[in-house]
């Protein structure tokens, strides 16, 4: 006989699937109007033991799409399709020091974007459809310093790109990134936190604007950031978080000047929860990525997320509201092609040119369970993107792109943990992860998707411990067995 010692797991594992049904019109890229019908599924588990966890999430959809434009010259895709691939691991390789390491994956043809994608690429110069993928990975070493700091380093890498195309010449990777970052974190009292910040990363596009012609090409970028956050603690619902630093960067590409680009770099965070409210709100300016296939720019990004229970009372307290709004513009300098023939006394034309993009996203989506486990849900998705060169490029300029989605679809769910298959709370829902990567994650205050598998009262907070607003709702079985 042989003896062994088989460790107690904590785990559950929720299934969901939905039938739904989807209009798409405006689309001005694909065509002009678009009836999807087809199905929705997600599968999560997780395993968490004394000194490890781990995670996975996996969710993704098929349409089939049927026009209804009246327009037949302009072509619908017959398909959509996306999905979504998350992991995350952690091990507690001492009290004091953790281990973890969260990987990503995104798949998504051009109907299949929606606006709470953070991974999709959206470029406005591409017409017709496409399926684009991202992936990435990011290992992490958190050493608790000492009762009030903790020392954080991680490193990234990000590939983009396209699978397939209409267009042959959008196909193949479109940039690699490589990441390196390492933060303190003090506690300065019981409501402030102080984090100074380094960061380096590393681009390499393969199909970077270079010009008002669209010419592309290759291009590197090597960016350095140092950033001091601090984070506070106004009330028992309401927390904010401020940082501020200087942004390193090589010279653009293609242009004259071979001087580095220095930008200043701010960030701003708020968020507010409780019983039936939950908002998270952030601004942020860098000189960062502007996608893929774009390059570096000095973009504002404005982002605004929200999830509420409208109406009070038990008979309707599993209606829930949820809903995102993004906001971004970004500028950047590319090469010109002057002419070659000028009017006589003709100052000569500049040599550099620009670039303005604008994204605008929203999405909102509302849920009511019939039953446990069974729901009706309904929803919005509007994307806009529009690019300017100045000088216009020969050709013309794009214009901008329009899209709305409106779907309505059933939904059941079934788990292991029998609290997963209703919605929970706003509050109760709080997830520091997701707030923290949304506030801190990029130097642009892009949002990064959560971590499988890591609980809501997980979180990066550095002192173990939840703050005032979220500490009632550490554990979801007890808040709603008090209620």
């Amino acid at each position: 006989m042989f003896s062994f010692v088989l460790p107690m797991w904590d785990s559950d594992v929720t299934a969901r699937a939905a039938l739904e049904q989807s209009v798409a019109s405006n689309v001005g890229d694909v065509g002009s109007g678009a009836l999807m019908a087809g199905v929705v599924g997600s599968l999560e588990g997780s395993l968490r033991g004394e000194v490890s966890r781990y995670g996975l999430s996996v969710d993704g959809s098929y349409e089939r799409v049927f026009q209804v434009s009246l327009d037949p010259a302009r072509l619908t895709p017959s398909d959509s399709a996306s999905a979504r691939l998350g992991g995350g691991a952690g091990w507690a390789l001492s009290p004091l020091a953790e281990l973890s390491m969260a990987a990503a994956g995104y798949l998504a043809t051009r109907l299949g974007v929606r606006a709470d994608d953070a991974l999709a690429a959206r470029d406005p110069f591409l017409s017709g459809d496409r399926l684009q993928y991202t992936l990435s990975a990011a290992p992490a070493l958190a050493i608790t310093a000492s009762r009030r700091s903790s020392v954080r380093v991680g490193v990234g890498y990000e590939q983009a790109g396209a699978l397939s195309a209409d267009d042959p010449a959008a196909v193949g990777i479109d940039a690699h990134t490589g990441r390196a970052e390492v933060s303190t974190s003090f506690d300065l009292g019981a409501l402030d936190t102080l984090t100074p910040e380094l960061r380096y990363e590393v681009t390499q596009y393969h199909h970077a604007l270079l010009d008002t012609e669209l010419t592309r090409g290759a291009a590197r970028v090597h960016a350095g950031a140092a950033l001091l956050s601090e984070s506070h603690e106004l009330t028992r619902n309401l927390s904010t978080r401020v940082a501020g630093g200087v942004t390193v960067a090589s010279p653009p590409p293609v242009l004259s000047s071979r001087d580095a680009v220095i930008s200043p770099a701010a960030r701003l965070g708020l968020t507010y929860v409780e019983e039936r409210y939950r908002l998270t709100a952030g601004y942020a300016y860098a000189y960062t990525s502007l996608g893929p296939r774009i390059g570096f720019g000095h973009e504002h990004e404005a982002s605004l997320e929200a999830s509420f229970r409208p109406a009070r009372g038990g008979a309707t307290r599993d209606l829930i509201v949820t809903g995102v709004a993004r906001f971004s513009t970004g500028s950047a300098p590319v090469a010109a092609n002057p002419p070659l023939h000028l009017t006589p006394g003709a100052a000569a034309p500049s040599r550099e040119g620009s670039l303005s993009t604008t994204t605008a996203l929203a999405g909102a989506e509302i849920s009511y369970p019939l039953f446990r486990g069974l729901a009706l849900s309904g929803g919005v998705d509007l994307e806009y993107v529009r690019a300017a060169l100045d000088p216009a490029p020969s050709a013309g300029e794009a214009g901008g792109s329009l899209r709305s989605i409106v779907s309505a679809g059933i939904s059941g769910t079934l788990s292991t943990d029998r609290h997963r298959t209703l919605r929970r709370d706003p509050d109760g829902a709080w997830d520091d992860e997701r707030r923290g990567a949304m506030i801190q994650g990029m130097p642009s205050g892009r949002w990064q998707a959560p971590e499988p598998g890591r609980e809501p009262d997980d979180g990066g907070d550095s002192s173990g411990e939840a703050p005032p607003a979220r500490a009632a709702q550490a554990d979801p079985r007890a808040t709603r067995d008090a209620r």
